[in-house]
């Protein structure tokens, strides 16, 4: 039973985001403590949620490993690593013409999907988190967490904003952990009610501790490519890919000076401390606390990554704005039909005028 609550759970928060997910492909073994998830491909729509015009051009997801002390639990740390997070995205600025009908069914298909998915969580909230020993159960692995994350690159190339000069932006990072202690510096769990008593009881102080968290902007790049298909690449060539400079062959920490940093990798670690809401409170304790410790900071921004970053924000203004008036854009080229362009742009100009004229009358 448990196991299939672990695969369900998996199959529903990470199958919107990966490939291939099922029963199958996990190797759970709930009472030796270990639920793994390996080598999973992300779907082109996996970045869908964020609203932006980007895709996935291709995707990769190492590892996911839960490990829970079922006969410690409380005592000892519920540890969820993940590694190998690798994410190359591109532009997805292209509009289609879509009829008014199809624009109002595409509307109400996503109020319908809103609605259900309200009614399952509330559903499931109610029979699961509230009035069964697996909500408890839950509760007290939430309260038990320690995180771990390695081993991420996530690249965004740039074909299009600027003709002629593509780009890239870059996220790594080696190491992010986070673990809660308590006063005394101590690693705290509980054994139970973490959720109702965590912010009552306990003292919340969490550790986070940073490892070579860096941020580049390269202007003027060869886009990465490969011998085969994405999707048919190996575990170790992704990993080839990613963590080695795709022409070169070298590892990423060898070829720093490469890169034109926005910011240069990073360490440090922080700590965030919130008051037993049993203590006293005077008007200068502040209730929440936060210090950050990072080695040195460095930033720059070259001339070409600000011109580039300039003419990235100008094409994601120009899509948003197309896709305002995505249902009068004619499906046909200019060539073959400019009067249903120049339909189209007296519609939008109209569009413009009259929510205009809106404003003015309600302000």
């Amino acid at each position: 039973m448990l196991e299939d609550q672990v695969a369900f759970l998996l199959q529903k928060y990470l199958g919107n985001y990966v490939r291939g997910l099922n029963k199958e492909a996990l190797k759970i073994s709930v009472w030796r403590g270990d639920v793994e998830l390996t080598n999973m491909q992300l779907k082109p729509e996996a970045l869908n949620e964020l609203k932006l015009p980007i895709k996935v051009k291709a995707g990769f997801l190492g590892s996911v490993r839960l490990k829970v002390p079922w006969s410690r639990l409380g005592q000892e740390p519920v540890i969820v690593y993940l590694d190998r997070i690798f994410l190359l995205a591109e532009p997805a600025t292209h509009v289609e013409g879509l009829s008014e009908d199809a624009v109002q069914d595409a509307k109400k298909t996503r109020i319908r999907e809103m609605e259900m998915r309200l009614l399952e969580s509330k559903q499931q909230l109610k029979s699961e988190m509230n009035t069964s020993w697996l909500g408890s159960l839950i509760n007290t692995i939430i309260g038990n967490l320690k995180l771990s994350i390695t081993n991420i690159h996530i690249r965004y190339e740039d074909l299009e904003s600027n003709p002629g000069h593509p780009f890239a932006v870059g996220v790594t990072l080696d190491k992010l952990s986070a673990v809660t202690i308590d006063d005394s510096g101590k690693e705290t769990f509980v054994t139970d009610g973490a959720l109702d008593r965590i912010q009552k009881v306990l003292p919340s102080i969490i550790i986070v501790e940073l490892e070579r968290l860096a941020l580049y902007f390269d202007s003027n790049i060869h886009p990465w490519e490969v011998d085969k298909a994405w999707e048919h690449l190996l575990p170790s060539e992704w990993s080839q890919v990613f963590e080695f400079d795709n022409k070169k062959g070298r590892t990423v920490v060898s070829t720093t000076d490469e890169h034109s940093y926005i910011l240069q990798p990073v360490t440090g670690n922080a700590q965030y401390s919130k008051l037993h809401t049993d203590e006293s409170k005077s008007a200068d304790q502040p209730l929440q606390k936060a210090l950050v410790n990072l080695d040195d900071v460095t930033l720059c921004l070259s001339k070409d990554g600000y011109r580039d970053i300039l003419k990235l924000a100008d094409n994601f203004a120009a899509f948003n704005l197309r896709l305002k008036y995505a249902h009068h854009r004619p499906s046909v080229s200019v060539k073959l039909n400019h009067r249903a362009w120049w339909k189209y742009a007296y519609k939008a100009v109209s569009d413009q005028i009259k929510k205009a004229r809106l404003c003015n009358y309600f302000t």
